[in-house]
């Protein structure tokens, strides 16, 4: 229903058009916006019925509502040190990570939109790192955390950190209250897949040669139980059925090896 379009900053654009939101089927321009040299595309992330889209600024995250093309409630979310947001495939419910900050923790909170009610939140120690992978269904949020297992303070220095580790939180998105399971991995992550229609995970993980892929089946107050391991295998990408059970072990490198 809706265009992006960026024009780069040159004498002939005025600043703020460099990027302007389009309606496909008049062909009227909505809103335009200008931007600063820190933004990555897509500069705006949409809601899965268009009538919200938002954007990720330095301490803000921006939430815009249709057709109206304001912000919602005509303010920004104010969170020091976000890092990243994510839309759930199938409900009006956003997902952001802000990062640590010496004694305050890291925290994941899931929010309803339009209410702008914080619905669960979850706080992380020592965390490098946070990527989202919401299911197709919606029915869950993994949040693959990159931590530090090792902090080692010193009088009067910053916090020392080596050797790393990796947990899953899963977050079941159609129980009451959101309840949270999960899973710690020792071994470095390639890659992580949910089974678009079901209950299960697939991971990749290891180190070269001793790659492996494992599956994992999620059910609520349980840890993830792992349902099989494949070991030494060449792959770095994965690709589900659309209806789930069957699911492609790919290499996208020079050997073009698919399993």
């Amino acid at each position: 229903r809706y265009l992006v379009t960026y024009s780069p900053s040159n004498e002939n654009i005025d600043p703020k058009k460099m990027v302007i939101i389009w309606d496909i089927r008049t062909g009227l321009e909505k809103r335009s916006f200008s931007i600063d040299g820190t933004t990555v595309w897509p500069i705006f992330r949409w809601s899965k019925d268009d009538k919200y889209f938002a954007r990720i600024g330095t301490d803000t995250l921006s939430v815009y509502e249709t057709p109206s093309f304001g912000l919602l409630d005509k303010k920004s979310f104010k969170l020091l040190g976000i890092r990243d947001f994510s839309w759930s495939p199938t409900d009006n419910i956003l997902a952001y990570w802000v990062a640590e900050d010496k004694d305050v923790p890291a925290r994941v909170v899931l929010i309803e939109i339009p209410s702008r009610n914080e619905i669960r939140a979850n706080n992380l120690f020592n965390v490098a790192s946070c990527t989202m992978h919401w299911q197709k269904s919606g029915d869950y949020l993994c949040v693959k955390v990159d931590r530090f297992s090792k902090v080692k303070k010193e009088k009067g220095d910053q916090p020392k950190y080596s050797g790393m580790y990796y947990n899953f939180e899963i977050f079941h998105m159609r129980e009451k209250n959101i309840p949270k399971d999960s899973e710690e991995v020792k071994e470095p992550i390639h890659a992580f897949a949910w089974e678009p229609v079901g209950n299960k995970f697939a991971i990749i993980h290891g180190e070269s040669p001793n790659i492996c892929v494992s599956f994992y089946g999620v059910k609520t107050g349980q840890t993830p139980t792992m349902l099989k391991r494949l070991e030494k295998r060449v792959c770095n990408n994965l690709f589900w059925s659309p209806m789930g059970q069957f699911i492609v072990l790919a290499d996208l490198r020079a050997n073009g090896i698919l399993e």
